[in-house]
């Protein structure tokens, strides 16, 4: 009796097994699928933001369906899968509470504020918004970054003064057509540093970019400042000079 009980239960372990492994590869195949298929990029992006915590529910049936057929069963096998479904449910409490927590602490000591420039991971940017469970700032070139705050904590946030924060602006030029592009990057660039509102901390950056015009030469001009202002200011200059 016990060896056929025993063969009872490697049966239902391996059946439970199987349908683990095929959970795993169907939402694996989705996401590789989502990857193929001609979707809408929001579309997508709602899909892929929302799978994992489809995957999360089936996960969570899963286990509980498992756990309830063996403590019928066979309760060693039950209680093993309640001791790894609490296991997971811990990991999945602390992954979703982890950048609330860490947000509470870096909000409560107000060290930092709205509009205030730092410079953290990497990123350097004026402090826009404190949500729940990330920071967001604004870059020199306009652009918005959600940082979490779990990867706020732990890093060497630097105050960075305004005075430093040195803003960027691009814009395309034509120029007539010329075999002397290196005279001309130069030219335009001494002629940009020699501007009362450019910054002389950062050269500004010009590339040629090819034009189907003959007649045309285009680059494109990087220029810094301290102001954004300037950038009207900057480009309109160059303009009437090429």
């Amino acid at each position: 009796m016990n060896s056929e009980y025993l063969e009872f239960s490697r049966i239902e372990v391996y059946f439970f097994l199987l349908i683990a492994i095929l959970i795993f590869a169907l939402f694996r195949l989705v996401i590789r699928s989502i990857g193929v298929i001609p979707l809408k990029k929001g579309v997508k992006t709602y899909i892929l933001r929302f799978l994992p915590v489809i995957e999360i529910f089936f996960w969570f049936i899963y286990f509980i369906w498992a756990i309830q057929f063996f403590w019928n069963n066979n309760q060693l096998y039950a209680i093993e899968l309640s001791l790894i479904l609490t296991v997971l449910s811990l990991w999945i409490a602390w992954f979703a509470l982890r950048d609330f927590i860490a947000g509470a602490i870096f909000k409560a000591s107000k060290y930092f504020l709205i509009n205030e420039s730092i410079r953290v991971n990497n990123y350097t940017g004026k402090i826009i918004s404190m949500k729940t469970r990330y920071l967001i700032i604004e870059t020199d070139t306009g652009e918005t970054i959600h940082i979490p705050y779990s990867r706020v904590l732990g890093q060497t946030i630097i105050k960075v003064h305004p005075a430093e924060m040195i803003l960027s602006y691009s814009f395309k030029l034509n120029v007539p057509k010329t075999d002397k592009s290196p005279e001309v990057i130069e030219e335009i660039k001494n002629t940009i540093l020699n501007l009362p509102w450019a910054s002389l901390k950062k050269d500004p950056q010009i590339r040629y970019i090819y034009s189907d015009k003959p007649e045309i030469s285009t680059f494109e001009i990087t220029v810094y400042a301290f102001e954004k202002e300037y950038f009207p200011e900057i480009e309109k200059y160059i303009r009437s000079m090429y």
